[in-house]
């Protein structure tokens, strides 16, 4: 089978996954077609591609990388489609072979409006050092949330952006500031050589894929104690697991030593999950107090104290707010609550609230009658 053919195999299909306004398609040896279609994994083609397809398919998207993959045995990389649609794909094996995962990535960059992000967020298009963290588990929206506040800063302000990828996903058009995206395996090796090489490229924000190891949490911490702004993104689920997972990739001799780092030039963390809740944290005395003196426990009640001063929001907060706005259930506050019991208590002592669910029950009394 040659080059051209098996592309033509795979834009076909990427073309369905877009038709049926999917987010990841799932390719596997002798297995039909799939996608997540919203929450769900679906069904999509009776096609199975044989172990031969999936052969040339891998050759095709590894290309000169080929033999990485085999040393690897997983491959992350980026495909464009018909220059209107970019993806980016993992590619492993299994017990049955070979997979690739594809996920979509918009055509464009969403304002903080459309994406229904809270105002505060804006805050962060205002920094000019320190380290901002935008976490949450895989799908939840980090990569786009951040590319929406590199856009703006992009818009709004004359900075030197050096991005560093793995791979590249929003592609950024220089507009008052200048922005050069490097995406790891083409343009350097790794986060923490790509970060040290930036810091003499005359940069005033980095943004860094991922912080993964204990090198590239490294290099940024140098990087904001140098002055630097930046901005990366980890798989954790809140502000306390964050601190605790980036003082945890170093030795124990070292952590008070990070502690203080942080705890003078950790901006923000903003958490995210897939239903549409985000947990803020911004700097603020109690904040930094709590990260210096190894009080992480404590992070989540100065969320709550900070909610007004600092606009620092908790997930159960945020979920209860959306709930006032109609934008979720209750059982689905309740379903990604932090704290069930806590939100359930916030509901009770809120005088809107009830008086919202007091309409809306003789609103339905009325519908009976």
């Amino acid at each position: 089978m040659n080059k051209i053919h098996i592309e033509k195999i795979l834009d076909r299909w990427l073309h369905k996954l877009i038709s049926i306004k999917g987010a990841d398609l799932h390719i596997k040896t002798n297995s039909p077609l799939h996608a997540r279609q919203r929450s769900d994994i679906v069904k999509i083609s009776k096609d199975s591609p044989t172990q031969e397809i999936m052969e040339e398919l891998v050759a095709f998207l590894t290309g000169e990388s080929y033999d990485v993959f085999l040393k690897k045995q997983e491959f992350d990389g980026a495909y464009v489609l018909d220059r209107n649609y970019r993806f980016r794909f993992n590619i492993y094996l299994h017990v049955n072979g070979v997979a690739i995962v594809f996920r979509l990535i918009p055509s464009r960059i969403y304002t903080f409006e459309e994406l229904h992000l809270p105002k505060a967020l804006k805050k962060l298009v205002e920094l000019k050092r320190g380290l901002v963290l935008i976490t949450g588990t895989t799908g939840s929206g980090k990569s786009t949330t951040l590319s929406t506040v590199i856009e703006n800063i992009n818009v709004k302000y004359a900075r030197h952006i050096i991005t560093i990828e793995d791979p590249v996903e929003y592609v950024f058009q220089d507009k008052r500031s200048i922005i050069e995206q490097r995406e790891l395996g083409i343009h350097t090796h790794d986060f923490s050589t790509a970060l040290r090489a930036a810091m003499r490229e005359d940069p005033d924000i980095i943004v860094v894929g991922e912080v993964r190891d204990v090198a590239t949490a490294e290099a940024i911490i140098y990087a904001v104690n140098t002055g630097h702004l930046v901005f990366s993104t980890m798989h954790t689920i809140d502000a306390k697991e964050t601190i605790e997972k980036i003082i945890g990739f170093f030795p124990t001799e070292e952590q008070n030593r990070i502690r203080l780092i942080l705890a003078s030039t950790l901006e923000a963390i903003i958490s995210q999950r897939l239903i549409p809740a985000v947990e803020m944290m911004f700097k603020s005395p109690l904040t930094q107090e709590l990260i210096r003196s190894n009080r992480d426990r404590e992070i989540l009640d100065a969320i709550e104290k900070d909610n007004v001063s600092y606009q620092s929001m908790s997930f159960n907060r945020s979920l209860f707010e959306l709930t006032l706005q109609n934008k979720i259930t209750e059982t689905q506050a309740y379903q990604y609550a932090s704290s069930p019991a806590d939100l359930k208590l916030m509901f009770t002592l809120s005088t809107e609230y009830t008086t919202k669910k007091r309409t809306e029950d003789e609103g339905l009394s009325l519908k009976e009658l």
